[in-house]
């Protein structure tokens, strides 16, 4: 024996899954992504470029492993190369680098960057 008003019915069960499926799936995405702010002695900064790939900055102290960072590969040239002088006259001068960066996983995308005062 059934229980009348108990039962859902195909449609309403639909539309219950796509919502919960909806709701993990942007729970999912927005957490996945994240921006993150940190400020380093240069002098503790490893800089590398790879052939014709933007450079690579290794001891920074991000989330990723090695503690690297990097440009988005579609950088242009003349924002690599302002990179490569701004940890070049940091380090100079004893200074500090700050960065803003999105993160995730391992992927740790230089956003905006910084020579702090000394």
């Amino acid at each position: 024996m059934a229980i009348k008003g108990n039962r859902m019915n195909k449609k309403s069960a639909r539309k219950a899954i796509c919502a919960a499926f909806c709701v993990v799936a942007a729970g999912v995405s927005t957490g996945a992504l994240a921006t993150a702010h940190l400020e380093v002695a240069a002098n503790a900064i490893q800089i590398q470029t790879y052939g014709s790939v933007s450079p690579v900055l290794f001891y920074t102290g991000s989330v990723c492993s090695t503690q690297h960072l990097n440009l988005d590969d579609s950088s242009p040239l003349d924002v690599q190369k302002l990179l490569w002088a701004s940890v070049l006259s940091a380090k100079a001068t004893g200074g500090k680098m700050s960065f803003e960066y999105d993160y995730n996983g391992d992927v740790c995308v230089i956003r905006s960057f910084s020579v702090m005062p000394n």
